[in-house]
């Protein structure tokens, strides 16, 4: 059986350093936003586009900032080792070339063998 070993991660390795830099990201761009969409200081601060800009950057930030983290995550060292069919299957391809290889060098033998006169390699020669 597999062993679980339940070791703690550390913050970028969790799910709270994503949520907490989108937060912070749609944040930035919700007042950027806030700011920029009410057209100066006499007219009123558009709550509503801030808040779609911030909802809008949060979910895009945290998707693509979640597909980079999961992009970047090493498999584990037990995944290519040993035991399993076919776990280690550099070891068999290297099997297969050998295996290959000598039996090229056999028959190239063989024709060698046959090119020099020798007795053919069915029947017996014609007098």
């Amino acid at each position: 059986m597999a062993e679980d070993k339940k070791e703690r991660r550390s913050l970028i390795e969790s799910v709270k350093a994503p949520l907490i830099f989108s937060a912070a990201l749609a944040f930035v761009a919700g007042f950027v936003t806030l700011i920029s969409a009410s057209g100066g200081t006499d007219n009123p601060a558009r709550v509503d586009l801030g808040l779609i800009a911030f909802g809008l950057v949060f979910i895009i930030s945290l998707l693509v900032v979640s597909m980079l983290q999961l992009a970047s995550r090493e498999n584990p060292e037990d995944l290519s080792a040993g035991a399993g069919v076919n776990r280690n299957s550099e070891e068999l391809y290297r099997a297969q070339v050998a295996a290959r290889r000598a039996e090229a060098a056999r028959r190239k033998a063989e024709e060698a063998r046959e090119a020099e006169g020798g007795e053919p390699r069915y029947g017996r020669a014609e007098d």
